[in-house]
């Protein structure tokens, strides 16, 4: 019996998963030191809302002068700013 036949489906390299959920990150710029000693930045926030809040947070830092939120994909791509 032969085997049977497979269609051969190709797909976008840019195309995301239906089952892939989408997370984010947030990069600082800072005024003197670095962003590392953060412990927000090394965080994944499931929503953008919960990004959003988190920087709120984060600007009470003196040194913190901008952030933006990006994806956490491989290269991440950039969301928003996030103004004081």
């Amino acid at each position: 019996m032969p085997a049977p036949e497979r269609e051969l489906v190709v797909e976008p390299a840019d195309a995301q998963r239906a089952d892939t959920h989408t997370l984010f990150r947030l990069h600082a710029i800072m005024r003197q030191g670095t962003a590392a000693s953060l412990p927000a930045v090394w965080e994944r926030y499931a929503t953008i809302d919960a990004a959003r809040a988190t920087v709120r947070g984060m600007y009470s830092n003196d040194r913190v002068l901008r952030v933006m939120i990006v994806t956490d994909d491989v290269p991440p791509r950039f969301v928003e700013w996030v103004e004081r």
